[in-house]
């Protein structure tokens, strides 16, 4: 598994815990103890998913959550709190997070979660990656392309089409 994952919680004793979970299941993990700390480890590495605690010294949770999903939208993040409330969790997952969580998690509970979000994310990687390659070949064709949904609305033409047709892509 080559799979990073950052735990950001104030809590030392969570973040060790989650940690060795973690490791010991083959993640690569790395933790960060507030926001600072946090946003320094995703300036210097690539994370697949992020536990985030939702009460850090100075910031929330909620603000690096914005933070991580603005630089890497199929990073998956999850919030972790002591103190749900559904405010928090409509925000969070309005947001982008994949999940809202209650700590303390369980050993099996992180690592199923971890399992699933981890999919996810390889799943949205795989969905991009196709994205981009049918625009390249949408770009690179001299010929027109026009792709329409079931009711023959346009979804996407190359240049040549839009040429050949005398409208524009929008």
């Amino acid at each position: 598994m080559n799979e990073k994952i950052l735990i950001v919680d104030d809590e030392e004793s969570i973040r060790y815990t989650y940690q060795n979970f973690l490791e010991e299941a083959g993640y690569e993990v790395s933790t960060a103890e507030d926001y600072k700390k946090a946003l320094w480890m995703q300036k210097n590495n690539k994370f697949d998913l992020v536990y985030i605690d939702i009460i850090l010294n100075g910031m929330t949770g909620i603000d690096l959550l914005k933070h991580f999903k603005r630089k890497d939208s199929n990073c998956q993040v999850i919030i972790i709190t002591g103190v749900p409330t559904v405010e928090t969790a409509a925000e969070a997952i309005r947001l982008g997070a994949l999940d809202y969580m209650v700590k303390p998690l369980r050993q099996d509970t992180l690592l199923r979660t971890s399992a699933i979000a981890l999919r996810h994310k390889e799943l949205a990687d795989s969905k991009e990656m196709f994205r981009k390659n049918i625009e390249a070949i949408f770009r690179s064709v001299k010929d027109g392309i026009v792709s329409v949904d079931k009711d023959m609305t346009v979804l996407e033409m190359n240049p040549s089409a839009s040429s050949l047709c005398g409208v524009s892509r929008d």
